[in-house]
């Protein structure tokens, strides 16, 4: 069910009273609960989770460095021994002898071992050879061990044995000349030289790094079982291992490295456990911020609120403060406004209705005021003109007189208010009500000792308009100027034209008005005068208004007033147009 609220440009505003269960407050709360708080918990739940394979990534990545170093150290070190073993495959004496027939040389039965002794110059050249080769043995193309020479015994045809972390790797023999495969030479290497403990890169803590032959076995000691280094993941010592691998092919070695899981992941897993209480501490924050904001943002709301049912009332003079939010500053200073327009509107149509009362009241007030007030103020001056001048009785009969005048000149103030919703309006020339209304009020510039001076045009000045009724517009502002005016003041009434309207602007160097003042001059019944009427103003407004001008008024205090009416120019001068205006 839905309530609709008609606009007053004729659209409507639709309220579901449905969404007066929960309030504004309540509402935001919830918004920020679900927009901001859960998503904070989800990532914390998911950043949770992720702690495991962030440290599995990273402890890989360092696996994967750890090998390629190790590598380079492996490749590096066998290219320099590779160089010295060369050096022995090219030996004179080993060339000489694998080219040489096999019978040219006894052997013993049923052995693989020669029975001469290895040259001298053969023992020197392995005797050069860097220390890790501990043993080497030269033999035929078709498999006959020729020598084997040893760090361990001198004499040819001794065996050394080979310990259990010696590497076997063996390099074909190339005849100088044509370079034929006439040979093997193989040689016994100590593993620990390939890559040495001292040059191992730089890991984490526990890592393991081993090189294995070619059939899987150890040739270096390690900290854990080396038969479960074959794969990528472990258990060893209650934690679980992550291993990694890379083969080589000269020398035929497999590197491989491997260190504890638990150790890489710890740091994440705090991390991880620091960050989700962090987010479950800001999301609690967020929500008590929000909880008061919502407090201070609706209770801003709950002023307006009050303040609009106060208007609704009828108590236009509600202000709600200006806040700091944009949004609620914007309500409210809208809120101001409109109050202000709605009091601005009805103090118009007030001053509508009291125009309209005081033309009703001319009405009667010219009937039943005006004659009896003639006859009082002609007898008065029949007495004037018989006291004496020094008769006791002068001063109360020119006080009653000046009384009479006054009075007078409200009641035609009031019925002119009554005659001025309607002119009639033809061609004349501006200068003529102009100059007639200068020459009513010099009596009033005449008894300030101020001056009056008219600047106009030597051509005729031609508008549509009523002369009297701008006779009398001209004459109420030439009145305000004069009484404006302190002793020796000065004003001026000029005429301006300026593209489609004329313009009479008169100047004073008067007291000048305030803002205050300024704005209310329009108002009727509105004086600052004590024996003002306070309708001088308004009458003159609804005369400009009518011939299709308006009024404009600058003053400031103590420095004078300027006031400014513009009449529009009729539509052609060869006519004499007779038209009614109305307000």
């Amino acid at each position: 069910m839905t309530s609709r609220l008609a606009e007053g440009d004729g659209g409507s505003v639709t309220i579901d009273p449905r969404g007066a269960g929960l309030s504004f407050r309540a509402r935001i709360l919830l918004l920020v609960l679900f927009v901001s708080v859960v998503p904070l918990l989800l990532l914390g739940l998911w950043q949770a989770r992720s702690t495991a394979r962030s440290g599995e990534e990273l402890l890989r990545t360092r696996l994967d460095d750890v090998l390629a170093q190790s590598t380079s150290i492996v490749t590096s070190r066998w290219v320099s021994l590779r160089s010295g073993i060369l050096f022995l495959a090219d030996d004179p004496a080993v060339q000489a002898a694998l080219l040489a027939e096999p019978g040219l040389i006894s052997r013993a039965a049923g052995s693989d071992v020669l029975g001469g002794a290895v040259p001298s110059s053969l023992r020197t050249t392995f005797n050069t050879l860097d220390p890790a080769v501990s043993s080497a043995t030269i033999r035929r193309s078709s498999g006959e061990t020729e020598w084997q020479l040893s760090r361990a015994e001198s004499a040819r045809g001794g065996l050394s044995g080979s310990a259990a972390l010696d590497l076997r790797v063996e390099i074909p023999i190339h005849a100088r000349l044509d370079g034929r495969v006439v040979g093997l030479l193989s040689v016994s290497l100590d593993a620990k030289t390939l890559l040495p403990d001292r040059s191992t890169p730089a890991a984490a803590a526990g890592m393991v790094i081993a090189l294995l032959d070619a059939s899987g076995l150890p040739l270096t000691a390690t900290a854990v079982d080396p038969t479960i280094l074959q794969g990528e993941r472990f258990q060893w010592g209650g934690d679980e291992w992550l291993a990694a691998r890379r083969a080589v092919n000269e020398p035929p070695v497999t590197i491989v490295a491997a260190a504890p899981l638990g150790p890489f992941t710890a740091p994440f897993r705090q991390a991880a456990d620091r960050a989700t209480w962090l987010l479950m501490a800001v999301a609690l924050v967020g929500i008590v911020v929000a909880a008061l904001l919502t407090t201070r943002m609706t209770r801003s709301l709950q002023r307006l609120s009050r303040a609009a049912e106060a208007v609704s009332s009828g108590d236009l003079d509600q202000q709600v403060t200006v806040g700091k939010g944009r949004e609620v500053a914007q309500v409210a200073t809208a809120f101001n406004s409109m109050t202000r327009n709605l009091r601005r509107t009805l103090r118009e149509l007030s001053n509508r209705e009291s125009l309209a009362a005081v033309g009703e009241f001319a009405s009667t007030l010219a009937h039943e005021i005006r004659n009896p007030l003639t006859a009082v103020q002609i007898d008065l001056q029949f007495v004037e003109d018989e006291l004496s001048p020094d008769s006791p009785l002068k001063e109360p009969q020119a006080k009653a007189l000046a009384e009479i005048r006054r009075l007078d000149a409200t009641v035609s103030d009031a019925l002119r208010v009554a005659r001025s919703g309607r002119i009639e309006t033809t061609l004349i020339d501006l200068r003529a009500p102009l100059k007639a209304a200068a020459a009513a009020s010099a009596p009033g510039f005449d008894a300030r000792n101020a001056v009056l001076e008219l600047d106009l045009p030597t051509e005729p000045v031609m508008v549509g308009g009523d002369a009297d009724a701008l006779e009398q517009l001209f004459l109420n502002l030439l009145r305000n100027a004069a009484e404006a005016l302190s002793d020796g003041g000065r004003a001026t009434a000029s005429v301006v034209s300026s593209g489609n309207s004329e313009s009479v602007v008169f100047r004073d160097n008067g007291q000048g008005m305030s803002p205050a003042v300024r704005a209310r001059v329009f108002e009727p019944l509105f004086s600052t005068r004590r024996e003002g009427t306070g309708l001088g103003l308004p009458i003159s407004r609804r005369l400009a208004t009518a011939h299709g001008g308006s009024i404009e008024i600058e003053s400031e205090e103590e420095k004078g007033t300027v006031v400014t009416v513009h009449l529009p120019l009729p539509e052609s001068h060869d006519s004499d147009p007779y038209r009614a205006r109305s307000l």
